[in-house]
């Protein structure tokens, strides 16, 4: 699934963000983030030039700093009952 990360605001762009600043927070370049992530080190630029974002390489990326993708339900329901302020 390719994910377009144009806009500041759109989710593929958010991780991406959160993902480069776990790797400075560690004091990796973009070039060792990649190689971590057994990637090509082109990757992240491409990802920051084109706007586009195959999920897989986001969750590689993510991984590689101790992150992880992680889908939620969407649903007040849930999130009440998760939180116990549902009862």
């Amino acid at each position: 699934m390719t994910i377009p990360v144009q806009t500041t605001d759109a989710l593929a762009g958010g991780l991406l963000r959160d993902i480069l600043n776990q790797a400075r927070q560690r004091g990796w370049s973009q070039s060792e983030l990649a190689r971590r992530a057994a990637l090509p080190d082109s990757s992240i630029s491409r990802i920051k030039r084109t706007g586009r974002a195959d999920l897989g390489t986001l969750a590689r990326l993510a991984r590689a700093v101790g992150l992880r993708l992680v889908l939620v339900p969407d649903s007040d329901f849930t999130e009440k009952l998760t939180r116990g302020d549902l009862f």
